[in-house]
Parts: structure tokens; sequence; C-alpha cells
């Protein structure tokens, strides 16, 4: 069935009202904010809907929803609250997964999402990050360059995204998988391994592993199963033997799985795919209009989560997992 517009926004304040009502605290000391903690963050997730800026996704809120929001903040407030809010965000995403998941699951499928910030030329001499918040790296199909930062995301065989880190561009993904595997195990410990650095061919060019962003320990998630269908770029026996013994991670490619689960191994993975492609056309996850790493960060988990819900909706209205773009017009 298709749900309008009100029943919409009302179910997505509902889910996260009731959040809000377990996992933030009722009372804060200074005068009763305008905006509550539950209005702030719904609006956060639905304008990913409308892809445009900040200040022309409130504008859009505060004139075609002004019943529901009757006290829009301004864009700056409202960015700081937004701000503040975000690993609360990114906890909401994480209930949600556990809403979601399933006792049937047995894999996860990870891979790497290029998130442009602007290009190449401008991000080198108008640049709004540092080198470690964003820099130039090459798309995985290494047939193209973007100003950036990749985000590794894990998502479910039903197309749940269960957790995610990002790095600037030019980190290797095998250093953005390790990352995410050893916050799941433990996030307050420093995830690289130096040891396993690959030797690099050419000289001034060392290998570059990630830090992370200031989240990335908590958007990284839990483990939900612990075995990871990856591409090739994620080969190396070295590797996988550390992942298995440090965080439990089980890493197959299909240089390890048998040959005949290998049309299998493809299918399932195209679903990484099908939540890249909702994340990019319908939710605008890529090209984002922020000018500092907590901008680009809560852009990131709110666009996450209101995936997510949008999973969470389809199935109480008995409609499919993915239809997210039909879910919302505005």
């Amino acid at each position: 069935m298709d749900i309008n517009a009100d029943t919409f926004l009302t179910t997505v304040y509902v889910i996260i009202d009731d959040f809000c009502a377990r996992h933030l605290p009722p009372v804060r000391p200074g005068p009763k904010p305008i905006m509550s903690d539950s209005e702030v963050l719904t609006i956060q997730v639905v304008k990913t809907w409308h892809g445009s800026s900040e200040r022309g996704a409130l504008a859009w809120i505060a004139q075609t929803y002004a019943a529901y929001f009757p006290h829009v903040l301004s864009p700056s407030a409202f960015n700081r609250r937004a701000h503040a809010l975000a690993p609360k965000m990114a906890l909401l995403q994480h209930d949600l997964v556990e809403r979601l998941r399933s006792g049937d699951e047995t894999c996860e499928i990870i891979d790497g999402l290029p998130i442009p910030l602007a290009s190449p030329v401008r991000g080198q001499h108008r640049r709004c990050f540092t080198q470690d918040e964003a820099d130039i790296g090459r798309c995985s199909n290494g047939k193209s360059w973007y100003y950036g930062v990749e985000m590794m995301t894990a998502v479910t065989a039903s197309g749940v995204i269960t957790g995610f880190v990002t790095a600037p561009a030019r980190n290797g993904e095998r250093w953005m998988a390790n990352a995410l595997y050893s916050w799941r195990a433990d996030p307050t410990v420093p995830p690289i391994d130096i040891e396993l650095a690959p030797k690099s061919r050419r000289r001034n060019h060392p290998p570059v592993g990630p830090g992370g962003h200031f989240l990335s320990p908590t958007s990284a998630g839990t483990i939900v199963t612990g075995v990871y269908l990856a591409d090739g770029n994620f080969t190396g026996d070295e590797w996988q033997q550390a992942w298995k013994a440090r965080c439990g991670a089980t890493v197959i490619t299909q240089d390890t799985i048998d040959r005949p689960l290998i049309h299998w191994f493809h299918d399932a993975r195209q679903r990484v795919e099908t939540v890249f492609a909702e994340l990019t056309t319908t939710l605008h996850i890529k090209n984002p209009l922020v000018r500092s790493e907590q901008g680009l960060v809560t852009h990131l988990v709110s666009t996450c989560t209101a995936f997510n819900l949008g999973i969470y909706i389809n199935r109480t209205y008995d409609r499919d997992d993915l239809r997210i773009g039909t879910l919302f017009r505005g």
C-alpha cells in the first residue's frame, strides 16, 4: 500500500520520539528549547528526501509542513543542534538494525561508496577540509578520481545498513575494512595494525590507513553475523587471518569460495549495489553541501538512518523493503 505525507511524518516522529524517550535524558539544564530533540531528529531525517542545501531544506520544511513544525530554528541554530545530536542519530540507526534483524541472517556484504565533496581542482585550491578529513582518491573501478571521502558500509542480505566508517578518499579499502571490523569488536581500540601494511611499489608513496572521522567508532555498529562477502579489493591471506583472529571477522572473497557457490556469491553482493543506488538517487548522499567534518558526518549518519527507517516503515505497511523512493515525495 502507498502512504501519504501525513502518515509518513507522523510515523517517523513517533518512532524517533519513542527512541528519545528511551535513550535521551528527559530534563536538561537551562530554558526549554524551542524545538525538542525529537523534532530536530525528525527534520534531519525527513529532509534527506529533499536533497538541497541545509538552508533550502529547512525553508521547505517550514513552508510545506508548518502544521507539524511551527517553530523551525534558524539554519545556524538548527545545524548546531543536529551536529550535537549526531551520536544519538547513530544510536538510532543501530536501534533500527536490532528491530530489523532476522534470525536467519548468515552474512553481510561490505563495500565502499565514494562521497564526492567538490571537483578535485576546487577541493585542492579552495578546501574546507584538512587532508585528515577529505582528500583526492580513486573510485573502486579505478577509472576516475574524486575529491572527498569514502564510506565503508556493511549491509545485510535484505539491505539493512548495519554500520559504516568513513575516511579520506586516499585511504586504502582494506584499511577501512580493518577499522570497521576492529571498532565492531572494540570501539575503544585503535584499528591500525602497522605490520599489515603492504609494501609500496613506488617511492614516496607509503601506504595510508584511516584514523576515521570522529563518529566512526560509533557508526561502525556491533558484530551482526561476523561473516562478510567482499570483492577482490579485500583479498590477502595475511589480512584475512588477522581479521579472523583479532576481530572475529570471516571475510569471503571470490577466490576463497567454492566454485559451485560463485553465482550465489555474485547475486548476494548485488544487494549492496541496490542499497548504494537508493542512497544516491533517493536520499542524495553524494555531493552534500557541507563545509565541516561535523556537517559531513551528520549528513552521512542521518542518510543511513533515514534508509533503515524507510525499510522499517515499509515493513510496517506491508511494502517491499527497498521501495524507499516511493515512500515519501514531499
